[in-house]
């Protein structure tokens, strides 16, 4: 089974207003020791994210507002109303990436990764309003899963359930979330299939063979075929 967010998530979350003004912003995250705070409007809906990057530009580039032309790209337009920022709604990254209680932590950490952020705000799919937040740290938690809960996964979800064999033929071993699987598979064709799912439960940080096969299906798929008048 899938670990979701609100298994790991942090529920006592750090929040501002959207007036709230850059140096009680810049207190809040110095105060608190984290990256990032989610943005919430009057009725505690999450309206963006205010990071240490938005609030570096006014220091890197104190000037940047200074500064306007017609055919400047996106990002630099961006950066130019940052720098000339006083409150939250002003400095804060829009829309924000969020997760809600139900996604996947597998989920989440692809959200994290693709659109570079430390850190999601979760919300309640229904309200919209912020329930807690979580971080990478938090979806590293997988990676903590006990070697025997792993390795029962790999033999009741993925080859029980998953590949539909019987699991009395494998032999799975599990040292610090790295899984060697032996035994005897019917086709060897079916050996990556079984490492890809295997890669895929919680906690896996490798996966490797030594099964043998019945049949080198392989083989067969690879032989030129001639045929015959």
């Amino acid at each position: 089974m899938s670990t979701r967010v609100k298994e790991v998530m942090t529920t006592e979350v750090v929040s501002v207003g959207e007036d709230t003004p850059f140096k009680e912003i810049v207190s809040v995250l110095l105060r608190t020791g984290v990256g990032a705070v989610p943005v919430l409007d009057s009725t505690g809906q999450v309206r963006g994210v205010v990071s240490e990057s938005d609030l570096l530009v006014k220091e890197a580039d104190p000037t940047a507002v200074e500064e306007s032309h017609p055919l400047e790209r996106h990002r630099r337009r961006v950066e130019r109303k940052k720098a000339g920022a006083s409150v939250a709604a002003e400095l804060m990254t829009a829309p924000p990436v969020v997760a809600f209680e139900d996604t996947t932590v597998a989920d989440a950490a692809r959200d994290m990764r693709r659109h570079h952020v430390q850190r999601l705000p979760v919300i309640d799919e229904l309200t919209g309003r912020l329930v807690g937040i979580v971080s990478r740290s938090d979806v590293l938690r997988v990676y903590t899963r006990p070697d025997e809960v792993i390795r029962r996964d790999v033999l009741d979800q993925v080859i029980a359930k998953e590949s539909a064999m019987d699991p009395t033929r494998f032999q799975v071993t599990v040292t610090n979330g790295n899984v060697v699987i032996a035994g005897q598979i019917e086709r060897r064709s079916l050996i990556p299939l079984l490492l890809h799912a295997v890669r895929r439960v919680e906690g896996v940080v490798s996966a490797e063979s030594t099964l043998s096969y019945e049949f080198d299906d392989t083989m067969i798929a690879s032989r030129p075929y001639f045929g015959g008048a």
